[in-house]
């Protein structure tokens, strides 16, 4: 088969970024699309003869570790973590986008929206500042009728921050993979993103790529009341 042959180009020594893997891949396969290598870069992910290590960066070999997921926002999400976090120190959340998920999908998110889970006692107050500076949309908790009607592209979404969320200890206001996995289900406005048929790869794709605490994300699943769908798409029972 012509991956067999591209991956015999590669080292055990090495690491490769995807724009590495497309050029050897499309040494064999010339007219390799992009939409076929990301199929391919899958499909060789579960058949286990590539392995990721970190934010694209792939080797040859299983690591014996996989690493912690670190989420790498855009820019507008960077400076709303940093214009929240100096304005109030004291202030617990956590921002998620939607485009954090493309490392996890077959059919990428294009228009990406900003989610900020606030503690709830303050939740409405930060929706108040936000829509008083901020320059795009803003929405407080919608529905999916609101989410649908009023959402605009880098549309800034402020949610409860709800109890017993896994949260980083070392970067608190940073999206954590037993949350985002559990969200993903559990917020209306954040699945409506993305195709509902792709969760079970989301799921396994995080959890082949990065270490997951099960019983932090069970407890926060049992929280949302999505403790028996987690499992299903998690499997397991920890």
């Amino acid at each position: 088969m012509w991956t067999d042959q591209a991956l015999l180009k590669l080292s055990d020594k090495s690491s490769y970024c995807r724009e590495d893997l497309f050029h050897i891949l499309s040494s064999e396969k010339t007219d390799l699309s992009d939409s076929t290598f990301r199929w391919t870069l899958y499909n060789l992910l579960q058949d286990q003869k590539l392995f990721k290590t970190d934010y694209d960066t792939y080797v040859t070999v299983r690591p014996k570790v996989l690493p912690s997921y670190k989420p790498y926002y855009s820019s507008k999400a960077d400076s709303l973590i940093k214009k929240l976090s100096e304005q109030y120190p004291e202030l617990i959340f956590v921002v998620f986008e939607s485009v954090l998920l493309n490392e996890f999908l077959n059919h990428q998110i294009a228009q990406n929206t900003i989610y900020v889970h606030v503690e709830k006692d303050v939740s409405s107050y930060i929706f108040d500042i936000l829509q008083e500076n901020n320059t795009g949309r803003v929405l407080y908790r919608p529905g999916i009728k609101d989410f649908d009607r009023y959402w605009k592209r880098d549309c800034v979404v402020v949610l409860d921050l709800i109890s017993q969320s896994p949260l980083s200890q070392d970067r608190p206001h940073e999206i954590t993979a037993e949350k985002m996995l559990v969200d993903i289900i559990s917020e209306k406005s954040i699945a409506a993103t993305f195709s509902p048929s792709e969760v079970p790869d989301v799921y396994e794709n995080v959890m082949q790529s990065y270490q997951i605490d099960r019983r932090k994300m069970n407890r926060y699943a049992g929280r949302r009341g999505k403790a028996s769908e987690v499992r299903e798409y998690a499997g397991g029972v920890d």
